[in-house]
């Protein structure tokens, strides 16, 4: 069915709903209302009627009774209180066996309890429904008025016919005016609707005209200016679509889109240069990109599903660090990062390291001639204890290079875990820079702690070991009678940034991106002249990465280095 038709055929069967539920409650209403009218007048009747009886004691009941019958047109009857017909108007049945006890009629029985009583029931004598009131009169007997309900019914269907023929003419009238207004408004709105098929459908070209009712113009108004923003959103998205391709097509990270079934969708140029894939290579099957069963594996994760953290996989020569993501619609995208030149220069490093333990050897090396020679007899008294503090000095150099290689090895190798909590910063501080008294040549320590962030959340060995460094280095660079500052500060997103910055020569802009390296220095004289191990700054790096944070490096020479930390907030776990 059509809407027009639904719109008719609803319109004509609400508003003859409507005709037919307003005749029955006017019907109800009418009949209650006209039945209290004839009520109170038969009670007022009734009251003039026995005024009449009372004030006539030596007329005979029947007369008296069709006097009032005359003056009141309603039917009376006289009957004593021991329920005996002795007068009652022609209009009542004229068999009507006086001998019966009316005292039986509830009309009768409550007038003899209370002095007036009412009643409506069906007369056996009559044959019909009446309305019936009766009342004690002064002369112990009583009166009873009689109405028959025909005539509230005759009334009511008078009423009705009324009703039902307004009703018929509503029902006529609405069918036309619901046919008109139907074939109104869904014109328009199958209009509209053909448009926006058109659209759904891909068909932007598609507009639509309404010029009435005013409604449905506005909702042609806003349908047009949909497909109008529709247009653009789309001309934008193919342009965000090309700049996506070009930054995926400029990136040094190979990228690989498989479909749901593992086929290859799209590889970017550095994916097909590690790869070794044809230009436009698509569809081929993962085994003919790389055959290596960690790359197959990572494929096969991804289309079940699971978002593969990154990890290392060779293809070839080339050491690459693997992601992978699955799609919301199937399929997976994957990412390889080249880290060959990575992997070579951690090996440098790791050889750096190994190299660098020669610099036991120095101390070492001072330690034995020394030893020797205190082992001669003949060695004077204040040589023997100058020899004995350089040995002294030695053995705790070698110590401290020991302990922080040791150090160094547990951070590398995982085999130390971070244990984080709330760490109150400024007693902390205060117990390491009291460790370093004795080499602080009357230098100050400054602490600006924000009362935000007096209390970091961190591991308290760890923070205690990275204090102690940052501190040892900045009281070995700065002159007698500076300042060390400890501040900390917080960022937007939660961090916490602990800086401490010294006063003292500083560090040159070239040296300044190595200083975290192990074994680097940018002074190597001094640094050995003063007991410094060269792992310092390495170890402080990697306590705090292993906490999710990083170190960074300021200096100006001449005016002195400031090192700052970001620790990341508190995880609720």
């Amino acid at each position: 069915m059509r809407a027009d038709q639904q719109l008719f055929l609803s319109y004509v069967v609400l508003v003859s709903v409507l005709s037919v539920a307003t005749s029955v409650g006017v019907d109800s209403l009418f009949r209650r209302h006209y039945l209290q009218t004839i009520e109170m007048d038969l009670g007022r009747e009734l009251m003039l009627g026995r005024a009449i009886y009372d004030s006539t004691p030596d007329v005979h009941a029947d007369s008296i009774a069709e006097r009032i019958s005359e003056l009141s047109g309603r039917r009376v009857t006289i009957v004593t209180t021991e329920g005996q017909v002795i007068g009652e108007s022609s209009d009542s049945a004229p068999e009507l066996p006086r001998v019966e006890d009316y005292r039986v009629r509830p009309e009768i029985r409550a007038a003899i309890e209370t002095g007036a009583g009412r009643a409506i029931r069906f007369s056996n004598t009559l044959g019909a429904d009446h309305l019936y009131r009766a009342m004690l009169t002064e002369r112990g007997d009583l009166i009873r008025f009689g109405v028959p309900l025909s005539e509230i019914d005759e009334a009511r269907s008078d009423v009705q016919r009324g009703v039902v023929g307004l009703g018929i003419a509503a029902v006529i009238l609405a069918a036309f005016f619901s046919l008109g207004f139907s074939l109104a408004v869904t014109r328009p709105l199958r209009r509209i609707g053909d448009v926006a098929r058109a659209l759904a459908a891909g068909d932007l070209s598609r507009r639509v005209q309404v010029r009435r009712p005013e409604e449905l113009r506005d909702l042609g108004h806003a349908l047009n200016t949909l497909a109008d923003e529709l247009q653009r959103r789309l001309a934008q998205l193919e342009g965000e679509r090309a700049e996506m391709q070009a930054l995926i097509d400029s990136m040094s990270e190979a990228v690989l889109a498989v479909g749901p079934d593992g086929t290859l969708r799209r590889a970017n140029p550095a994916a097909r240069r590690i790869f070794s894939l044809a230009p436009h290579a698509q569809r081929v099957q993962p085994e003919m990109v790389s055959r290596r069963p960690e790359f197959l594996r990572l494929v096969d994760l991804a289309l079940k599903g699971e978002t593969v953290r990154p990890h290392e996989l060779t293809a070839g020569e080339t050491s690459l660090l693997a992601t992978a993501h699955p799609l919301p619609d199937g399929g997976a995208v994957l990412v390889f990062l080249d880290i060959s030149e990575l992997r070579r220069l951690e090996g440098v490093r790791r050889d750096f390291v190994a190299n660098a333990s020669h610099e036991l050897k120095t101390p070492l090396t001072v330690i034995r001639g020394y030893s020797e020679t205190l082992l001669d007899p003949q060695l004077p008294p204040d040589l023997r204890t100058r020899f004995t503090e350089i040995v002294g000095q030695n053995a705790d150099r070698l110590q401290r290079i020991v302990d922080d290689l040791l150090d160094l090895s547990r951070l590398e190798s995982g085999s130390w875990t971070v244990n984080p909590s709330q760490v109150p910063l400024a007693p902390l501080a205060e117990e390491v820079w009291r460790s370093q008294r004795g080499v602080a040549k009357g230098v100050e320590l400054r602490m600006e702690l924000t009362p935000a962030h007096e209390v970091v959340w961190a591991d308290w060995d760890a923070l205690r070991q990275v204090l102690s460094n940052l501190f040892s280095n900045a009281v070995r660079y700065t002159p007698a009678g500076g300042t060390v500052t400890l501040r900390t500060s917080g960022r937007t997103d939660g961090e916490t940034v602990i800086e401490v910055e010294d006063a003292g020569s500083g560090i040159p802009a070239a040296h300044l991106s190595r200083i975290f390296e192990r074994f680097y220095r940018a002074d190597p004289a001094r640094s050995r002249e003063e007991g410094g191990t060269g792992l310092g700054l390495a170890i402080v790096k990697h306590l705090v990465e292993s906490h999710g944070g990083t170190v960074e490096a300021e200096s100006q020479v001449g005016k002195g280095t400031l090192i700052r930390l970001i620790l990341p907030s508190k995880t609720e776990g």
